[in-house]
């Protein structure tokens, strides 16, 4: 590609597209592993990950055979036509979880697992409302946004669902005075990692399940972020001796291809209406494979091992140390990193200032 040629590409994202997003100066043409390389040649560690996506790194070889193969047999099948892929996906997934998580409901994206996650809540429980955190961020969809906190995101797009009550994260008695029999079901992160990575405390998340429990409500944990091994175990529920009525996944559950799963309790499961909620797209067969590549890739990684490389604020191997401390980096990584050139990225001159030693911001779902 001459320069000319790429220089005309970036000017064509940055004035055709919408704006929603602020762009950075650069084009990046590829990348490897944690690398990635811009059309001049520059290359870059590349500590975004897509948000917490490429969990495997970029064109992991098994990722990337996983999706050539699926392409060339079965591009696209609805849900109402069974595939062995989707049922290898469904099997190898329960089986890493508790068994009371059996019943698998696949989505395109974070955000719509946790819109589906609350419509099977309120189908499950027949109640209306919803508890969560403040300075939770559960998506940006409609239904997700009325769970999330930050007001800059609600506030144009009110009103939303309702009623949702906030309260503080890891306040235990806030939490029991705001759950009641209208409750349909408590959403939280086991991490919050909104402005910071901010961790419940044991005795929140053991509250949170027992409260639940004793008015009838469910009790969703989001770990679109943190599932997958981030956090030294496969799900990070499982450092806190609690298990949901429902779990959403997104993100690097998918290896780089729009993924997303809300895995619930069978009874709940059974709630829902038939074609209660069907996002069509997501029943494509060629999205399972690329994020569960052959066990080798797993193992190797030492994922759900309970292994998991030492530093501050990380969970240590036994899994038995506290969570990471509230403003470290722990699972995730600082936006960017310093060039092979020794340049920042175009338009972040003041990034290196802001936030070289400041805690982790969190990109879109």
């Amino acid at each position: 590609m001459v320069k000319e040629d790429w220089q005309a590409l970036l000017e064509a994202e940055l004035t055709l597209d919408t704006g929603v997003y602020t762009k950075h100066a650069l084009l990046l043409v590829r990348g490897q592993g944690a690398r990635v390389w811009d059309a001049e040649g520059n290359e870059y560690i590349d500590c975004v990950g897509g948000y917490g996506v490429a969990n495997l790194g970029h064109s992991n070889p098994e990722v990337v055979e996983a999706v050539k193969r699926q392409a060339e047999t079965l591009l696209s099948m609805p849900q109402t036509l069974p595939t062995p892929m989707r049922g290898e996906f469904y099997r190898t997934l329960v089986s890493l979880l508790p068994p009371e998580l059996n019943r698998v409901f696949p989505v395109n994206s974070g955000t719509e697992a946790n819109e589906a996650a609350l419509k099977f809540a309120r189908a499950h429980t027949g109640r209306k409302k919803f508890v969560a955190a403040m300075r939770g961020f559960s998506g940006r969809t409609m239904g997700s946004l009325s769970v999330t906190w930050e007001p800059k995101y609600r506030e144009p797009f009110l009103p939303l669902v309702e009623p949702v009550a906030f309260i503080p994260y890891n306040d235990v008695e806030a939490l029991r005075e705001a759950v009641d029999e209208e409750t349909a079901a408590v959403i939280l992160e086991p991490v919050q990692g909104e402005g910071g990575v901010r961790p419940a405390t044991p005795e929140f998340l053991q509250a949170a399940r027992e409260i639940t429990r004793d008015k009838g409500a469910l009790l969703i944990l989001d770990e679109i972020q943190t599932g997958m091994g981030r956090t030294g175990k496969r799900f990070a529920f499982e450092h806190y001796g609690v298990v949901p009525d429902i779990l959403t996944l997104a993100k690097a559950i998918g290896g780089g291809v729009p993924l997303g799963v809300a895995v619930m309790r069978e009874e709940v499961a059974k709630s829902m209406p038939k074609a209660g909620t069907a996002p069509p797209s997501a029943a494509t067969p060629w999205p399972w494979p690329p994020g569960w590549p052959p066990s080798a890739t797993w193992s190797a990684r030492g994922f759900g091992s309970g292994r998991r490389s030492s530093g501050p604020g990380l969970w240590n191997s036994s899994g038995k140390s506290p969570p990471p401390r509230s403003g470290r980096c722990g699972g995730w990584a600082s936006w960017w990193a310093w060039s092979s050139r020794k340049r920042w990225p175009p338009t972040l001159s003041a990034w290196k200032r802001s936030t070289a030693s400041s805690p982790c911001r969190r990109g879109p779902r």
